[in-house]
């Protein structure tokens, strides 16, 4: 009898003490900010609160709140994620040999195969940069340019003006495109940006 007391009052006080103490903190802020980033990729910004990642995750929104002060700062952090990643997706692209169209290209591939963030980033610019910020005047652009062989001989003014045609012209392609009056071929496009 001794015993079963023993252990009765073990049970009790191990069932009493999981619903006082908090469960220790599961979902990290990578997993946080790696839900939110796959979710705005799929649907765009709209959708981002910390309801919609917690159900996501499966969690209440207090792991969320704990990691960020406000929905502000998740934002930003995303932010910090998507954009290296949209110009790797563009400037990873390779298909005729010709740097400066190659990265028209690489652009609206880009926006064809992530429309969400490229009108989040591009179209709907909520992080508020100038465009010039974003493409043709980005240093690694710049630079690319200037290390491919049929650009050295430009100048830089030259560089600059051969970018911001391409781009722009690359620009209203792709948001054609992610708005669906324009079908991608990819073949027609090189056509354009000729």
């Amino acid at each position: 009898m001794y015993y079963f007391c023993k252990i009765i009052t073990g049970v009790i006080l191990h069932l009493l003490y999981s619903r006082i103490m908090p469960k220790s903190t599961t979902i990290t802020q990578e997993v946080i900010i790696g839900t939110a980033f796959e979710m705005v990729r799929k649907e765009g910004f709209s959708v981002l609160s910390a309801r919609n990642i917690a159900k996501q995750i499966g969690c209440s929104t207090q792991p969320i709140y704990w990691c960020y002060k406000n929905m502000d700062d998740l934002k930003a952090e995303i932010c910090k994620k998507a954009l290296p990643y949209l110009q790797n997706v563009m400037l990873d692209y390779s298909k005729t040999g010709n740097t400066l169209l190659d990265l028209g290209l690489g652009y609206v591939r880009m926006a064809y195969t992530e429309p969400a963030l490229f009108k989040a980033f591009y179209m709907d610019n909520v992080t508020n940069a100038k465009l010039i910020d974003i493409f043709p005047e980005s240093r690694r652009v710049v630079e690319i340019m200037k290390n491919s062989e049929e650009y050295r001989q430009l100048s830089f003014q030259e560089l600059k003006n051969s970018i911001a045609k391409v781009w722009m012209l690359a620009h209203g392609i792709a948001s054609l495109i992610v708005v669906g009056i324009f079908a991608y071929d990819e073949e027609k496009i090189l056509e354009i940006l000729k």
